[in-house]
């Protein structure tokens, strides 16, 4: 009992912390109104979203309404209403649509950029999921890419996203958000609000700047751009932003070092096997020769012995065949001659002497 008492009463604390801290860091502005500002563009073949900055004006990219000039536009209410194209430029990536018969909330607008490192809001439709905030720091206000100057962010964004508002953290708009950088990690791009205004004016449409102390904004006509009071100094941004090139640089470098070692330790193993898989082959292939070498000696040593055994077996034959034709007829039986002549007697020698003298002849009487 007294366990689940001490767990009872650790977790009542961690959530008392996890509200507190919550409250602490929690955003300066109305997130709901903000998006009530904010419609889904649906055209002929894409969907992109767009920000009032007027009652029936809206503000979203030139790639979202390239394909027609009629378009839904779709409040969070769900409500649908009719859009047509003013105006468009395509360098920018900008343009301006009317909504027939829309009264929407206009949004808070600046064209003060924050210091490097600021909180930063993107709200959108990623893949259609209408009206969705991601949130991110500012990295840089003045990135150039072919030629166009961008605000980059690390705010995640999506197709979708592309002409919706990028907020700072008192809830104005100082972008567009455009784009993201492809097979990078966050790396998002938004058009100034410089820009925009300039797109605004070149249509002949009002543009108004206004301090964020002033109370009396809905008397003014046109298109109204506040000042902002986010304090950041512009020496202070740019050593941030140095230094965040520096450590990223740094980050990089080691990463591609690292990446080399792998790459030549790698390389060197491969070179290794193939050698060592080179040396096996031409062992074998040496193997393979001198088996066909001791292959054809016998069979050349088997072939002469063919030759010399055919060679025996036809002198064998004609031997033979000459045996078989020199064989003579029986003798007839000899004839009882007398030979006239004795053999003639062996001599006896006395083997005690050197010379051979005849024995004397003895001769006896009769008694």
């Amino acid at each position: 009992m007294k366990k689940n008492f001490k767990r009872i009463i650790t977790l009542t604390f961690a959530l008392m912390l996890l509200c507190a801290c919550s409250i602490c860091y929690g955003i300066g502005f109305n997130m709901d109104e903000i998006c009530d500002s904010v419609v889904v563009v649906h055209s002929s073949n894409s969907v992109g979203t767009g920000f009032a900055i007027s009652g029936n004006m809206i503000v979203t990219n030139h790639h979202v309404v390239d394909a027609t000039t009629r378009y839904t536009i779709e409040t969070r209410s769900g409500t649908l209403l009719e859009g047509r194209l003013i105006g468009s430029d395509e360098a920018r990536d900008l343009s301006l649509v009317e909504v027939i018969g829309g009264n929407l909330p206009t949004i808070p607008m600046t064209t003060d950029i924050p210091p490097l490192g600021a909180q930063v809001f993107a709200v959108g439709s990623p893949q259609g999921l209408g009206f969705t905030v991601s949130s991110g720091i500012l990295s840089t206000a003045e990135r150039e890419v072919d030629g166009v100057t961008y605000i980059q962010t690390d705010a995640a964004i999506n197709p979708g996203n592309s002409g919706g508002p990028l907020l700072n953290e008192l809830g104005q708009v100082i972008g567009v958000n455009n784009m993201k950088v492809q097979d990078a990690d966050r790396i998002s791009l938004a058009i100034p609000m410089t820009s925009v205004v300039d797109f605004l004016r070149e249509l002949n449409i009002e543009v108004n700047y206004a301090d964020i102390s002033d109370t009396d904004l809905e008397g003014m006509s046109g298109v109204i751009i506040q000042s902002s009071s986010i304090e950041g100094g512009t020496q202070e941004s740019y050593e941030q932003y140095s230094n965040s090139l520096r450590n990223q640089y740094n980050d990089i470098l080691k990463t591609i070092q690292n990446e080399n070692k792998i790459l030549l330790g790698g390389v060197i193993v491969i070179a290794v096997l193939c050698f060592i898989l080179m040396l096996a082959m031409l062992s074998q292939k040496e193997k393979v020769k001198a088996s066909e070498r001791n292959l054809n000696k016998a069979i050349e040593a088997l072939k002469k012995q063919s030759v010399q055994i055919k060679a025996l077996s036809r002198m064998a034959a004609a031997r033979q065949t000459e045996s078989a034709e020199e064989t003579p007829s029986a003798p007839p039986p000899a004839a009882n001659v007398s030979s006239s002549f004795s053999e003639p007697r062996p001599v006896r020698r006395n083997p005690m002497s050197n010379s051979a003298k005849p024995s004397p002849r003895r001769i006896y009487k009769d008694q």
